[in-house]
């Protein structure tokens, strides 16, 4: 969900607080060009995620939701976690192909992998694991059971080993149950299928010179990536795949593809008009959140279907990375870039925000009216970013510092060095 992919970009000047958060609290990154556009694109990502699961949270308490708009087509529209997750997972495709693009090192060398897995394992997991053993001590020593939910009474019964795991990401490949302490966790799951998987698919990108050999492996790996989307299985032996990267493996790719192809894109549509431009980046959005999942279609339909999510996808991209789109602007603009350049820690808490903050507004006022209710999801949606961007400021940011586990060993070997005394800088 989240990549270190860029390096800081000098402060802007600031107009008070609030015009200069952004620029204090900017991720910090190991290498490269800052592209706060990328950013932008997760923006979009942790809003239909967050969208659509503050509604079904809506859905599972209040009466004048359930009457008016759950099951009908305007939810169905609006039910935008699954497509945020499917852009989350392709702008991991397309952050990762451009490191192994930028590396001097073969994708499958000693070198390459090291400094790959290393970033993966330094950067990304430790907010994670921080958040699954709080929610783990927390249930633990509280006996909290959440209300209105489908995912925590499920298997395994034991709460340790469902953590135990969630932190391996094996959660749902083992008992084929979104993770307990954590549902969202799943898509996390997936992206660790992805990162073992992709030096492998870059290594073979690599080797094919030849632009045709290159645009038939595209084509074929996105043709068996539609089959195995449809091809509804949930095991393979005793391995439960079917919210596995055998299903999501196409969004990835599509990812890879835009990386590959992004400077030759960029090129064509330079010389369009700044409006087409830009139509490209909001109808492709658009096109995306019109095609809802639908298992009436039989195989063509649904091809059809994932197709065109692919197209809207990949339109999205392809104007948030020219030079001259009104819609790349709105996606670097500040705002946008930092809540999406910190959609990890928002990812990590929205989900038990929403559920918090739906439960207890459900005991106050159960019979709330709707308008109610919406204003309600929009003060929630305010409070899981505020919530999100202090978990990023406290505990996320600060794993992005480069070599940060040397720099706790250094200090604790001078805290033993001293006897535990307080270093003398910092006494009063």
């Amino acid at each position: 969900m989240r990549e270190a992919d860029e390096a800081p970009a000098p402060p802007g000047r600031a107009n008070g607080w609030l015009a200069s958060f952004p620029a204090r609290f900017q991720r910090k990154i190991s290498q490269g060009a800052y592209r706060p556009e990328i950013d932008g694109l997760r923006f979009f990502a942790i809003a239909f995620v967050i969208l659509g699961h503050s509604l079904e949270r809506a859905a599972r308490f209040f009466p004048s939701y359930q009457t008016t708009l759950a099951g009908g087509a305007v939810e169905t529209y609006l039910q935008l976690a699954p497509l945020g997750v499917s852009l989350f997972f392709a702008i991991s495709g397309f952050i990762l192909a451009s490191q192994a693009m930028k590396a001097n090192a073969s994708p499958l060398s000693s070198a390459f992998l090291k400094t790959y897995f290393g970033r993966r394992v330094m950067r990304i997991e430790p907010p994670y694991i921080l958040l699954l053993i709080a929610t783990w001590l927390l249930i633990r020593f509280t006996g909290y059971v959440p209300e209105g939910t489908h995912k925590f009474d499920v298997e395994p019964q034991s709460l340790d080993l469902s953590l135990v795991g969630s932190l391996i990401y094996a959660h749902d490949l083992v008992w084929g149950t979104f993770p307990r302490l954590f549902p969202p966790g799943w898509s996390l799951e997936v992206e660790v299928q992805f990162y073992i998987l992709a030096p492998l698919l870059f290594w073979l990108w690599a080797r094919l010179k030849p632009a045709r050999a290159r645009a038939a492996m595209a084509a074929i790996f996105l043709g068996v990536g539609v089959i195995l989307s449809y091809w509804h299985f949930d095991t393979l032996g005793s391995v439960h795949v079917g919210y596995s990267l055998l299903r999501y493996f196409n969004f990835f790719w599509i990812g890879i593809v835009m990386a590959y192809a992004k400077d030759g894109l960029v090129a064509r549509i330079a010389a369009w008009p700044r409006a087409a431009v830009t139509a490209i980046g909001w109808l492709g959005l658009a096109f995306a959140i019109a095609l809802p999942g639908d298992e009436t279609l039989g195989f063509g339909g649904e091809a059809l279907r994932l197709l065109g999510v692919y197209l809207g996808l990949m339109c999205a991209f392809a104007s948030a990375l020219a030079p001259n789109s009104s819609f790349r602007a709105f996606c670097a603009r500040p705002w946008i870039s930092l809540i999406g350049g910190a959609c990890y820690s928002i990812y990590l808490v929205h989900l038990q925000v929403l559920q918090v903050a739906a439960s207890l507004l459900f005991k106050l006022a159960p019979q709330l009216l709707l308008i109610g209710v919406a204003a309600a999801l929009v003060l929630s949606w305010v409070v899981v970013v505020a919530v999100g961007l202090i978990y990023y400021v406290q505990i996320e940011r600060r794993f992005m510092t480069r070599n940060w586990h040397l720099l706790v060993l250094t200090n604790l070997r001078q805290w033993a060095a001293r006897g535990g005394a307080p270093h003398p800088a910092a006494e009063p």
